[in-house]
């Protein structure tokens, strides 16, 4: 009976081992699977975000405020809904307002805007006042702004329709591609 209970108790005792084994290499696959069910989950979201960004010299590059902010790390990349930038110079006076409906900002610094595109001067002395388009992308190092989409441009005693545009915002240039049309007001000058 001593050899029957030491064959019993080996035998349990082996199994034991194989269901621990067992149960942690099930553990350690949860999580890796827990991960891919949840890639498509942001890592973080906020509600009402203000991120200023500067220039590696220490001068306020721009200011964007959203009313909400999705994060996802699987893709490094940012959801903004209702996003207002403030574009400044090299001496800290605001530029240019950019707001759309929603903005994804990328990895590379490219911020495409989407939904009722709006970028105004904030200058009297610019001769470009206002971009209006559907979707546009900034390259946030180096300012410039392209749409592929239909565009107005208002400015000065002009107003200009285009199906494309390329321009920069701190150079504050836009030029429109693709069946341009431009209306001007010639203003009367009065003679003394």
């Amino acid at each position: 009976m001593s050899k029957l209970k030491r064959w019993i108790t080996l035998i349990l005792a082996l199994i034991a081992l194989i269901l621990i084994g067992w149960n942690m290499a099930d553990n350690s696959n949860e999580p890796e699977n827990q991960n891919n069910n949840n890639n498509n989950e942001p890592t973080y979201t906020s509600d009402r975000s203000d991120t200023v960004v500067y220039s590696p010299t220490g001068s306020l590059n721009y200011k964007l405020i959203s009313d909400k902010v999705t994060y996802f790390t699987k893709d490094d990349v940012s959801w903004f809904d209702k996003p207002v930038m403030t574009v400044f110079d090299e001496n800290k006076v605001p530029i240019w307002s950019v707001r759309a409906d929603k903005a994804r900002l990328t990895n590379d610094r490219m911020l495409y805007l989407y939904g009722h595109v709006e970028v105004n001067s904030l200058t009297s002395t610019s001769q470009l006042q206002r971009i209006i388009t559907d979707n546009a992308v900034i390259n946030l190092t180096t300012l410039d702004v392209t749409s592929d989409d239909k565009v107005t441009l208002y400015g000065t005693s002009f107003n200009s329709t285009g199906m494309k545009m390329r321009g920069n915002l701190r150079k504050k240039t836009a030029q429109l591609i693709e069946k341009v049309q431009t209306s001007y007001e010639i203003q009367n000058q009065k003679q003394h």
